[in-house]
């Protein structure tokens, strides 16, 4: 993969503080890994960045960590600390210098642990708080050169870990052997973590809306979903399929072609200018026509990039369903449970998807 320039982050930066001055946000502080590296460029799993709105940067770090975020970042303020109280009084030093003390100041909400939020609101009492990612993801729904190439990348680690799973599917085989042997070779192909733990629903599991892989042996004639989230240069994926262990029977090729059929329409509908909930709907209408498809639950997308699950993201934000799609955009196809209780099997197809100038492309491809 192409190294990413430094001056890119430092663009994002600039443009974040464009988008602070019309929200009248004061500053952001950055805590999440994900945001951390796409306004820095450095890698690290605690560390933090205040983006004042009119200045330059801070990046806050643990003092053996520094000299590493220095070599691999623009941002040239870089305050360390050796110890809990003294990364409190580097932080709260930091807000003092850019005068944040009673300012709007954007937090990285969803990733911090709520005690921490609750604390830092005790400090620092006149501080209003809002959430980072009503300006961070204004830049980060849509994906420049850099991160198509390591999202594509990340679409054949998804793609080679899916192939050992499905070739592990035996009777009598436990769905965390399956799960290890999809991580083993995802890791071997360059994964550096993954963003959900992987899935492994066999039989009666695979009813569950959120998967699992737990110690449960698969039996001949079962259906298997299996889910995978591996993470390369920091971009993810989300693929999944439903395969079968052995021969299924003709009720359970028709559930699962109904899923593929309601997939591909839906596809072929994408373009630039629909909105999040037209996904939805074009999804439900292809399903309410074929065999089972009326018990699908209504949620086809969200928003896939440097997190596997990001905005646009309907289930947390009902407000994003009115969300037009654009080039650039980067969104999961299928992502729902169609869930045949008669059969005792679910069903489930996942692929991540590029919005184009014209309409859509898949960005993994692995047989449905």
């Amino acid at each position: 993969m192409d190294k990413i320039p430094l001056n890119v982050f430092k663009e994002r930066v600039k443009k974040a503080q464009e988008l602070m001055i019309k929200a009248g946000v004061q500053a952001m502080q950055i805590t999440s890994r994900e945001n951390y590296y796409y306004f820095s460029g450095d890698v690290r799993n605690v560390a933090r960045i205040l983006i004042p709105q009119d200045s330059e940067p801070i990046i806050i770090v643990f003092e053996e960590e520094a000299e590493f975020a220095d070599e691999n970042t623009w941002i040239k303020d870089i305050r360390s600390w050796n110890s809990p109280q003294e990364l409190m009084v580097t932080f709260l030093g930091a807000l003092q210098d850019l005068n944040l003390k009673d300012k709007v100041v954007g937090f990285d909400v969803h990733s911090v642990p709520g005690f921490l939020l609750h604390k830092f609101q005790k400090l620092n009492p006149d501080i209003k708080l809002v959430e980072n990612d009503e300006i961070a993801m204004e830049l980060r729904y849509f994906k420049d050169k850099y991160e198509l190439e390591r999202m594509k990348y990340a679409s054949k680690v998804a793609m080679i870990g899916m192939e050992a799973a499905v070739e592990a599917v035996k009777p009598g085989v436990m769905e965390t052997e399956i799960a290890a042997e999809a991580e083993y070779v995802m890791r071997k192909a360059g994964a550096e973590r993954f963003g959900a733990s992987t899935f492994v629903d066999s039989g009666p599991n695979s009813l569950c809306l959120h998967g699992a892989a737990t110690t449960r042996k698969i039996r001949s004639g079962e259906n298997v979903i299996i889910d995978l989230h591996p993470i390369v240069g920091e971009y993810s994926n989300d693929l999944a399929r439903t395969t079968f262990c052995g021969e299924p029977s003709n009720q359970q090729k028709t559930a699962l072609d109904t899923y593929k059929i309601s997939q591909e329409e839906t596809f072929n509908k994408i373009k630039p200018g629909i909105k999040v909930l037209d996904v939805t709907n074009h999804f439900k209408e292809a399903a309410s026509k074929l065999p089972y498809g009326t018990n699908w639950i209504p949620a086809a997308t969200h928003g896939v990039g440097l997190e596997f699950e990001e905005w646009p993201h309907p289930s947390h934000y009902p407000q994003h369903l009115q969300l037009e799609l654009q080039p650039g955009m980067t969104i999961t196809l299928g992502h729902s449970l169609l869930p045949v209780r008669e059969l005792r099997s679910g069903f489930r197809i996942e692929d991540v998807v590029h919005i184009t100038e014209t309409g859509s492309e898949y960005l993994t491809h692995y047989p449905r």
